[in-house]
């Protein structure tokens, strides 16, 4: 078995409230825990980007899954790679949702992150990384 790191963006096809993301995050949590998954989740008006962590033919499965769900579109899978140890190894799903003023704080990301879209990032994976690493401890809920 080989632990593996998955990191995708997407858009949502609805309006997200808070309801709605901590409906989805808790979901996601426990199935990522069945699964023995671990990873953190972005979000941005409408944006996602999601890194997750576990065995290999276990994300593979899950991101199936996830691009073929209809609540979001444009799912592209930035980069899937080996690695040594989880980056999240305590989080079944970390969460941020990413606000104006986060984004005022966060150089280099100012323009992106006003107006996010998945192609940005189809070849800055360097970019996605240093973005997560940003958020990895600031959880919003």
């Amino acid at each position: 078995m080989s632990l593996n790191c998955l990191v995708y963006v997407s858009l949502a096809n609805q309006e997200m409230s808070d309801k709605h993301l901590q409906d989805l995050l808790k979901k996601a949590r426990e199935k990522n825990e069945a699964l023995s998954i671990t990873g953190m989740l972005l979000f941005r008006d409408g944006f996602f980007m999601q890194a997750l962590e576990g065995e290999q033919q276990d994300l593979e499965e899950l991101f199936t899954t996830i691009a073929n769900d209809r609540r979001h579109r444009d799912v592209l899978q930035i980069y899937k790679k080996p690695i040594s140890q989880r980056s999240f190894p305590d989080w079944k799903m970390g969460f941020n949702k990413i606000d104006d003023k986060t984004v005022a704080d966060i150089d280099g990301f100012t323009d992106f992150l006003k107006n996010p879209t998945p192609d940005f990032f189809m070849h800055r994976a360097s970019e996605a990384e240093a973005l997560l690493d940003q958020f990895k401890h600031q959880l919003f809920f």
